[in-house]
């Protein structure tokens, strides 16, 4: 498939029940495909869209994607990467964590984190695209966090 360009901007009110309906339809499978069904918590989510920092990638004025990130002292934390399953392949999840990373260099972020399922090859894969390192994560065995070091300003 071809490259699709995105516009990414941020998230608006009106775009919160979209953004949910679309989770919905990619992540619960993703979640139930793990055998981890509770990883996917769509009160959780809408928690995450009103407490954090979200992107919306579109094309057309269709919601390709988003991105929900927060800041924990000097680390940027990518929350949520959903895509859109009409959108996959089309190098959506690609643009927005180019835009997630212009944004940690402007807010000064030591690093960027990702916390993945250990089993998801896809999204591993993505990350290290983006030089991103997996290491375990200590506290939850089945999942592998996803680290890139920023440079110092």
């Amino acid at each position: 498939m071809e490259r699709l360009k995105c516009e990414i901007r941020t998230m608006r009110a009106e775009d919160e029940g979209m953004l949910l309906l679309l989770a919905e339809e990619s992540l619960r499978p993703l979640a139930a495909a793990s055998g981890h069904d509770e990883r996917y918590r769509a009160d959780q989510l809408a928690d995450l869209l009103e407490s954090a920092d979200v992107f919306v990638a579109e094309n057309a004025q269709e919601v390709a994607g988003f991105v929900a990130v927060t800041q924990e002292g000097g680390d940027l934390l990518i929350e949520c990467l959903c895509i859109n399953p009409a959108f996959e392949a089309r190098a959506v999840a690609h643009q927005l964590l180019d835009w997630i990373e212009g944004l940690a260099f402007n807010r000064n972020a030591a690093r960027l984190q990702a916390l993945v399922p250990a089993q998801d090859t896809r999204a591993e894969h993505l990350y290290k695209g983006h030089d991103f390192v997996p290491a375990p994560a200590l506290d939850r065995p089945e999942m592998i966090v996803m680290e890139k070091r920023l440079p110092e300003p």
